[in-house]
């Protein structure tokens, strides 16, 4: 008889005899029938337990919708994705997508994949993930240097805080906000870590600030005022988010912050509870 059967048997021979166990006699041999009646109820109970959590993978489903040309139904899977929290199975897959190349995916596509894996936040994927940025040929590109940003903002992993430092001084500007943007989700991170990022997002909060200001009112000199303009515009909002949640503390500009890192560099933050 399987095992599972004979336990089946038990359940319904305990169901149907309680007085068994009730009135047993004060005898070696009711003793033992006594261990033999709780040991089959052990084995019931752990006929009843859930079994270990199978990770799902959709990520076969997105490549023949991808394939198929079916781009909303793709999108509308990889939002679903997203809300798989910590599926190290299906993160992995994402990413070994984007480093084939197999099948070739659409920006938008791309864009939101890079967004899945936020969602996920898997740890086990920043390997993975850190290896797109050193691609010779992958790194070279804009769209995945800021994806990879966005997607390790899911994780807060410590083994990408010198990869986001390196993204911090890319020389795209949608790069630099997403890193700081990733940054910013460190906030419950350990004080070390908190006081490098905030260090560095300080640093060059700064000084984008200060090659803003300092641009020559030139009139032949429109195309380095506008490109200086332009970076801060599009990094101070996350920049300045970033300094906040590092630090758990609120200040009015680039000075202001400056004043405050040097006044609290050497002293304890503590941990920020959640």
């Amino acid at each position: 008889m399987p095992a599972r059967d004979a336990i089946e048997q038990a359940r319904n021979e305990v169901k149907t005899s309680p007085t068994h166990v009730k009135k047993l006699p004060s005898t070696p041999a009711g003793a033992g029938v006594l261990i033999g009646c709780m040991t089959l109820l052990l084995a019931l109970l752990l006929l009843d337990a859930p079994d270990d959590p199978v990770e799902s993978d959709q990520v076969p489903e997105f490549v023949q919708l991808v394939v198929a040309g079916e781009s909303s139904k793709a999108l509308a899977l990889l939002k679903e994705i997203g809300g798989h929290k910590e599926n190290h199975t299906e993160a992995k897959s994402l990413v070994k997508l984007i480093r084939t190349g197999k099948p070739a995916l659409a920006p938008e596509m791309q864009e939101a994949l890079f967004l899945a894996l936020r969602g996920i936040g898997s740890r086990k994927a920043t390997k993975d993930l850190l290896a797109l940025l050193k691609h010779s040929t992958l790194k070279k590109e804009v769209e995945i240097r800021l994806g990879v940003c966005r997607a390790l903002a899911g994780s807060a992993d410590p083994a990408a805080v010198d990869a986001l430092i390196d993204r911090l001084r890319d020389v795209d500007d949608t790069v630099i906000a997403a890193a700081a943007e990733a940054c910013a989700s460190y906030r419950y991170a350990q004080e070390e870590v908190r006081k490098e990022l905030f260090q560095t997002v300080c640093d060059l909060y700064e000084s984008t600030w200060n090659q803003k200001n300092s641009v020559s009112p030139d009139p032949k000199d429109k195309v380095g005022k506008v490109k200086a303009e332009r970076r801060w515009e599009i990094v101070e909002a996350p920049m300045e988010r970033a300094l906040q949640l590092l630090s758990n503390a609120s200040e009015n500009d680039p000075p202001s912050w400056r004043r405050w890192w040097n006044k609290n560099k050497n002293s304890r933050w503590g941990d920020i509870e959640r």
